[in-house]
């Protein structure tokens, strides 16, 4: 017995998936009770969903006087918003790894930046989600919050902080996003056996037209190669329906979290906080981003679930990628 050609698993978006599960059972967060609840949710989407926002940043080095500067401007830009957005901060926290004690005051030195907008340490929500080199538990997924103790200040001052693990998820009305900070592409890259292949047509991306703000900004920022070992990583990732498909060798897994890694039915939206530049994909109706580096250029990206209100009531997403000059 050989094996003659190796493939992955036939794709399933999302809205095929659900139809195969069934509405209860593919709901990870177990709050929509029947499909009768979930019209409820959609029309409210339909009404409201277009004031939410999110604001993404990655590699977010809190030990480096630029970094803070610029985090301040940018929460003077979104300070009069209303809604405010939800801010979205990725590790690493640090340029290099550091003990709890100094990151501690890393963290008390951003509260103090976010605190000289009342306004925005009241009522904004900022969610903070590991990286591989951030105290606690490393080396394994999913990993847990950053230790209260760490972010004790922030905790006590800025009163929406959520400390989330790695990955975590967020249900926004019908739409479910699911944050995950780590080196894909450099990991899937060391472990590869064959050099990935520059296939157009495995992918199915919307913006090629110059339609959405984010196939423009991708198209700007990374080199070809680049690209193509992303969208191989992110097709790699949803078509094996898990955020680590590797050897436990190469990247441990707890197996009775191994759920909170899973992707089938296909999230929403995926974003990956990565090393590389700056992405979009829309793979099967799932948008794969990457906010890029922000110690590396200062750039971020705004992600609205419902960016536009289609017809049948349906709805598509708006991706920008920004930049603090």
């Amino acid at each position: 017995t050989y094996i003659h050609t190796p493939g992955s698993p036939i794709v399933e978006n999302r809205s095929d998936a659900i139809k195969a599960m069934g509405l209860q059972n593919s709901d990870i967060f177990n709050s929509i009770g029947s499909l009768s609840e979930f019209e409820k949710l959609s029309a409210q989407e339909i009404e409201h969903g277009r004031e939410g926002m999110f604001v993404i940043l990655s590699d977010v080095y809190l030990d480096s006087p630029s970094v803070l500067d610029k985090i301040e401007r940018m929460l003077a830009g979104y300070s009069e918003f209303s809604p405010l957005p939800i801010f979205v901060f990725m590790g690493n926290f640090t340029s290099k790894p550091e003990g709890a004690k100094a990151t501690s005051s890393y963290f008390d030195d951003l509260t103090d930046v976010i605190c000289k907008f009342p306004n925005v340490a009241k009522e904004g929500r900022f969610v903070f989600v590991p990286g591989p080199n951030d105290p606690g538990i490393a080396g394994v997924l999913p990993r847990g919050p950053i230790p209260n103790f760490v972010t004790s200040s922030l905790r006590s001052r800025v009163k929406h902080a959520i400390l989330a693990s790695n990955p975590c998820r967020m249900r926004f009305f019908t739409k479910e996003i699911v944050f995950f900070r780590d080196d894909l592409v450099g990991k899937m890259r060391r472990h590869c056996l064959l050099e990935p292949r520059e296939e157009e047509e495995e992918m199915e991306m919307e913006g090629d037209n110059g339609d959405r703000k984010a196939s423009e900004g991708m198209d700007a920022s990374p080199s070809s190669g680049t690209r193509r070992l992303s969208r191989h990583a992110i097709k790699t990732v949803l078509d094996q329906g898990h955020l680590s498909p590797l050897p436990l060798s190469a990247s441990p897994v707890y197996w009775q979290y191994d759920h909170a890694l899973r992707l089938y039915p296909f999230p929403d939206a995926l974003i990956v906080g990565d090393r590389v530049d700056q992405y979009y994909e829309n793979y099967e109706e799932c948008d794969a981003i990457n906010p890029g580096p922000f110690s590396n250029g200062f750039n971020f990206v705004v992600y609205r679930p419902i960016g536009e209100i289609l017809r049948k009531s349906q709805t598509k997403s708006d991706v920008e990628f920004s930049q603090i000059e």
